[in-house]
């Protein structure tokens, strides 16, 4: 399946944010991390499908603490691409859509994140940009393979 296709437009602008850059360190760290959720997410799916992937991200969420960046981007990224395979399967294949990803369970996972890592508005849209930027990045990539 290609990355491309499993990264839609939809999740990544529910990301969006017009707030002031807040710095280098805190893009390179969600740039690292959300390398690592989509890194991630071919071993898990593989090993265990939709359900092992859910079981992932609840996972990641439960483990943040605060000023943890870098793993909520992990996280998100990891949930993102598991809501957009969910969605390839459900338009694809036919095949019922898997609750926990459906409607604006990744958005609120997310931005529930956001809070318990306690990112300010200014990080906040730094994160956002560098966690787009990186998936675009990814599926551009790929893409290119």
């Amino acid at each position: 399946m290609r990355l491309a296709a499993i990264l839609p437009v939809v999740a990544l602008r529910a990301l969006s944010s017009t707030a002031a850059v807040a710095g280098p360190e805190l893009s390179r760290q969600v740039s690292a991390g959300a390398e690592r959720g989509v890194e991630r997410f071919g071993g898990i799916y593989e090993g265990g499908g939709i359900s092992a992937a859910s079981d992932a991200v609840r996972g990641c969420y439960k483990s943040l603490k605060r000023s943890a960046a870098g793993r909520l981007a992990e996280c998100a990224a990891l949930d993102i691409v598991s809501a957009s395979v969910d969605q390839q399967a459900v338009h694809g294949l036919g095949v019922p859509p898997y609750e926990f990803f459906s409607g604006t369970g990744p958005e609120g996972r997310i931005l529930a994140g956001i809070k318990k890592v306690g990112l300010s508005a200014k990080e906040k849209a730094t994160f956002d940009r560098a966690l787009e930027a990186t998936m675009a990045s990814a599926a551009a990539e790929f893409m290119a393979e």
